[in-house]
């Protein structure tokens, strides 16, 4: 794949990432939430956080060579933030409907 084209894959990836998290953590709040998911990361070891940052970069990088044209990278993308997003919602959302039952 061309550098280019790879480099613009990875930042609309890494843009994307970005977006995601601050949009969860602003929703959580919005709705009425506590993030635990996010208070869960933040009281990981150094070590543990530099494992979850490496992690989603070779998740990135490995869909950034994957992709067969840009166009497709950036719906690729694209989808993996909107499923990650809708994920962390979920799981937050069944956070809450534990803790209330307990």
């Amino acid at each position: 794949m061309n550098p280019a084209k790879f480099a613009l894959l990875l930042g609309v990836g890494l843009l994307s990432f970005l977006f995601v998290v601050s949009l969860y953590v602003v929703w959580t709040r919005i709705v009425g939430l506590d993030p635990t998911l996010a208070q869960r990361c933040a009281n990981l070891s150094q070590p543990g956080r530099m494992l979850i940052a490496l992690g989603s970069g070779v998740v990135l990088g490995t869909a950034s060579l994957a992709a067969p044209t840009v166009g497709v990278g950036i719906a690729g993308m694209v989808l993996l933030a909107a499923s990650t997003f809708a994920a962390l919602m979920l799981f937050e959302l069944l956070q809450q409907r534990q803790r209330i039952a307990a």
